[in-house]
């Protein structure tokens, strides 16, 4: 088993997640990168794929209360970025020396990397999240959970 199927196994028996998306770095902000549209693009994609998508309270009665993690990098770097994306499923999980501390960790997670031009950078970086780096994450909650 490599690390990949390791962590995807954490995703088994997780009834849903919400999702949170770090506010953007300084140069992600000045190239117009909108932090709703793309906490929007997630959940939406999450839950056409069958994905419940927990709402707050649901997520505070959930077990493990896991969540979806949407971190954006941008550096400017003439007329153009580099960018670096990272999505990560946390959850409570215990420590096994001394299993009466619990603490949230990521269990998952998968990351991107690009080069784009200024104006064409929110529409990459949206592409990047939704098309690759959350497409991972479903394909990999699919194969363990049914939906």
């Amino acid at each position: 088993m490599d690390f990949t199927d390791y962590t995807r196994e954490t995703l088994k028996g997780i009834g849903g997640v919400t999702v949170i998306v770090e506010t953007l770095n300084a140069e992600a902000e000045a190239g117009a990168l909108d932090l709703n549209m793309r906490q929007e693009d997630v959940e939406s994609k999450l839950s056409g794929a069958g994905v419940n998508v927990f709402s707050r309270d649901q997520w505070r009665n959930s077990p493990g209360k896991p969540w979806l993690y949407i971190s954006v990098n941008a550096v400017r770097y003439l007329m153009s970025y580099f960018f670096s994306i990272d999505v990560q499923l946390k959850q409570d999980v215990t420590l096994s020396r001394n299993p009466s501390i619990i603490t949230s960790c990521s269990t998952w997670e998968v990351g991107s990397f690009g080069f784009v031009d200024a104006p064409n950078m929110p529409d990459k970086i949206r592409e990047h999240i939704t098309r690759y780096d959350v497409d991972k994450f479903i394909d990999d909650y699919k194969s363990l959970n049914k939906i």
